[in-house]
């Protein structure tokens, strides 16, 4: 819409995000260090860093875009606890 600030539009596009892999980690790598993903194991800044920016944007927008994020087992160990620190904080 002309005229109007990002958070008044109501049709902004989604965001998706994928968090896969440290950079320069091999797949085969992740998962013999991080089986049997049962906890945090590595904790990635960056990533975590990029995640809570994008929630943040998204949360700003007012509910005016939706914000996808993916955190594979991979990334620290475990999924679930990536994904609550990068929306939590």
């Amino acid at each position: 819409m002309i005229g109007q600030r990002p958070s008044e539009n109501p049709f902004l596009p989604p965001v998706a995000a994928r968090f896969l892999l440290k950079p320069g980690r091999k797949c085969e790598k992740a998962v013999k260090m991080f089986q049997p993903y049962d906890r945090l194991q590595e904790k990635n800044p960056e990533a975590r860093k990029a995640g809570r920016k994008l929630v943040a944007e998204g949360k700003k927008e007012g509910g005016h875009r939706k914000t996808f994020i993916y955190v594979n087992n991979r990334l620290e160990g475990n999924a679930l606890e990536t994904i609550a620190a990068m929306v939590e904080a």
